[in-house]
């Protein structure tokens, strides 16, 4: 049995071969399939919209700035006297933005781009072995996987 020292040492001296470069290599595929992929087009093009959209734009400055507001109301919690107007303007103006169709248009393409990652992120994972666990960027992703540490792993 080798001791930490050579552990270490072992290590550090990893050797390149043929099977880390071919694993680099079909790493290199994916990243090009992903990238060409529809979905991935489509995202690109909600996320270029939503920059470009004048509208959108003055709706974010607009809520920036009241998220200004809305924290330095909510250092004092309740007791701040613009509490309640400040609360109900701020989710308004969230709630217009969210529901801009250029919005909820690039935030769909953004969630199903995001679903396209943990999908190939989990079949990777489970090539490797069952016992991987993988955490989604997804909150509401589903698998049969029930984990009793409560978090949001999917293996």
């Amino acid at each position: 049995m080798l001791s930490a020292i050579e552990r270490i040492k072992w290590g550090m001296m990893m050797i390149y071969d043929d099977q880390l470069f071919n694993l680099l290599d079909q790493a290199d595929e994916l990243n090009s399939m992903i990238l060409e992929s529809e979905c991935f087009k489509q995202y690109r093009q909600h996320q270029l919209a939503l920059q470009q959209h004048a509208e959108v734009s003055a709706m974010r400055k607009n809520l920036l700035k009241l998220k200004e507001r809305y924290d330095e109301v909510m250092r004092f919690g309740r007791y701040h006297p613009d509490y309640m107007e400040t609360l109900l303007t701020t989710r308004r103006a969230k709630k217009e933005y969210d529901l801009h169709p250029v919005v909820a248009e690039a935030k769909k393409s953004e969630m199903a781009l995001q679903t396209l990652l943990d999908e190939i992120l989990i079949i990777i994972s489970r090539s490797v072995s069952d016992e991987v666990k993988v955490e989604s960027g997804n909150p509401f992703f589903t698998t049969e996987h029930s984990c009793s540490g409560g978090c949001s792993c999917s293996a």
